[in-house]
C-alpha cells in the first residue's frame, strides 16, 4: 500500500487527473461522431466523482455505478468514459478498503450492468453477460484485493523485522549486562580474597608481636577492623550478585584464579577442546604467569570463548590455532591472543561486522581492562584476535587498586 500511496499521492494526487485525460482522449479521438455538450458533462462528472475515490471509495464506488445508470439513459452513445472510471473506482476500493465494503461496491456496478442489459442495441447475449461482469467488475477487484493483501504482507514483513531487530537489540545488551554482572562478581571476589588477606597477616602480626607500641597495636587494630569491616559488605555484596533471583546467567567456571595457575587453566581449557574433537595448535607464552588476577580471568575467559566458538561453527577435527604472547617488561608488558579457525569459511560481507553475544560479552570485559577485540574473516579461516595492555597505565592501575573506579 505505502507504493500505492506514494504513486497515488494519498487521498489527492496528480495521477487522478490520468483518467481526465484519457476520458477526454476517447472523446477526441477514438469516439467516431463529435461528442456533445452532455457527453462532456458525464465525462466531467465522472472525473470529479474520481478525485475523491482515495478519501470515500466506497460512496464514489456506488455513484459511479449510478451515473452509469443515468448516462445511459440520457446518452445516445455508450458511455465508456463513466464505465472505465467506475472500474477504476471497484479497483480502489478493494485497495483502500476491506472485504465487506468491497462486495457492495462490487454489487452495485454489477446491478448498474445488468440494467443496462436491456438496452443494448442487437439484444443481449446471455453468454456474454458473465464475461463483462467479469472483466469490467471482477478483474478490478481481484486485482485491488491482490494488492491489498501485498500490501499487508509488506506492512507484516516490515512489523516482524522491527520486532526482530528490537529482540536482537535486547538479547545484545542482555549478554553485556550478564558480561558485566559477572566481572563485578569476580571484581568483588578478587578484592575480597585480598582484603581477607590484609585482615588475616594484620591479626597474625599482632600476636607474634606482643610487646607492640600501644600506638602501633592501636593502628594494627583499625587496620584489623576496617579490613573486617570491608570484607563483611562485599560478601554481602558478592551474595547479591550471585543470587539467582536477581540475575540468572547460567555461567560456570572459575570466579577468580590466581596468576600462578593461570597457564595450568589455559591448558585445561585446550585439553577439553581436543577431546571435544578439535585439533588446536596453541603456542602459549609462559610469562602469561604474570598477569595480575583480573587480566588473567579476562584472558581465560577469552580463550574459553574462542574455542569453544570453533567448536560450535566447525567440523569435527577442525584446525584451531591458538597463540598468545607476552611482550615487553612488567608492568608495561602487552598480551596478545589470537584465535584462528582454519575450517571456517570467511562470513559473508553482511555478516563480517556482527559479532555473537559471547563475543560482545568479551569486548565488554576487555574495555573493562583496557584492551580490544577484533573478530572477523581472513585469508586462514576466522580469526579472534585481542590485546591486553600492561597495568602501567595511570587510569588502569587506579582501577586496579580502587574498585570502586571500576563500573562493571
Amino acid at each position: 500500500m505505502h507504493w500505492i500511496q506514494r504513486v497515488a499521492g494519498g487521498s489527492f494526487g496528480v495521477i487522478r487527473l490520468l483518467p481526465v485525460a484519457v476520458g477526454a482522449g476517447y472523446l477526441l479521438l477514438i469516439q467516431d461522431t463529435p461528442p456533445t455538450p452532455l457527453e462532456w458533462l458525464f465525462a466531467i462528472a465522472t472525473a470529479s466523482l474520481g478525485v475523491f475515490g482515495g478519501l470515500v471509495p466506497l460512496a464514489v464506488a456506488v455513484a459511479q455505478s449510478a451515473l452509469l445508470v443515468v448516462a445511459d439513459l440520457y446518452l445516445e452513445a455508450p458511455a465508456v468514459t463513466v464505465k472505465v472510471m467506475a472500474s477504476v473506482a471497484i479497483f480502489e476500493l478493494a485497495v483502500r478498503r476491506p472485504l465487506r465494503p468491497t462486495l457492495v461496491g462490487g454489487l452495485a456496478l454489477t446491478a448498474a450492468y445488468l440494467l443496462l442489459l436491456p438496452g443494448d442495441e442487437g439484444g443481449v447475449d446471455l453468454l456474454s453477460v458473465p464475461y463483462r461482469i467479469v472483466v469490467v467488475v471482477g478483474a478490478p477487484l481481484l486485482l485491488g484485493a491482490y494488492l491489498r493483501a501485498a500490501s499487508q504482507a509488506v506492512d507484516r514483513a516490515r512489523e516482524l523485522a522491527r520486532d526482530a531487530e528490537q529482540r536482537r537489540e535486547l538479547a545484545e545488551h542482555s549478554a553485556r549486562l550478564s558480561e558485566r554482572t559477572d566481572i563485578g562478581r569476580e571484581l568483588h571476589d578478587i578484592v575480597a580474597h585480598h582484603v581477607a588477606s590484609i585482615a588475616l597477616r594484620v591479626g597474625v602480626a599482632r600476636e607474634v608481636m606482643p610487646d607492640l607500641d600501644p600506638r602501633v597495636r592501636s593502628v594494627f587494630d583499625d587496620v584489623h577492623n576496617a579490613a573486617t569491616s570491608t570484607l563483611a559488605d562485599l560478601r554481602n555484596l558478592v551474595g547479591v550478585l550471585r543470587d539467582p533471583a536477581t540475575v540468572s546467567t547460567g555461567r560456570s567456571g572459575p570466579m577468580m584464579i590466581e596468576p600462578e595457575d593461570l597457564p595450568l587453566s589455559v591448558a585445561a581449557v585446550i585439553d577439553r577442546s581436543r577431546r571435544a574433537g578439535l585439533d588446536v595448535r596453541a603456542d602459549i607464552d609462559p610469562a602469561i604467569a604474570g598477569l595480575d588476577s583480573v587480566r588473567g580471568l579476562a584472558l581465560l575467559r577469552l580463550v574459553q570463548e574462542g574455542l569453544t566458538n570453533v567448536a560450535k561453527h566447525a567440523a569435527h577435527g577442525a584446525t584451531v590455532d591458538l597463540r598468545i604472547r607476552r611482550e615487553g617488561p612488567d608492568p608495561h608488558a602487552v598480551t596478545t591472543v589470537e584465535v584462528v579457525d582454519r575450517a571456517q569459511k570467511p562470513a559473508p560481507a553482511a555478516q563480517r561486522n556482527s559479532l555473537g553475544y559471547g563475543l560482545i560479552g568479551l569486548r565488554e570485559r576487555l574495555e573493562t581492562v583496557g584492551g580490544t577485540l577484533e573478530a572477523g574473516p581472513t585469508r586462514d579461516g576466522w580469526r579472534i584476535l585481542a590485546v591486553l595492555p600492561g597495568s602501567d597505565d595511570p587510569h588502569l592501575r587506579e582501577a586496579d587498586e580502587d574498585p570502586a573506579l571500576v563500573r562493571p
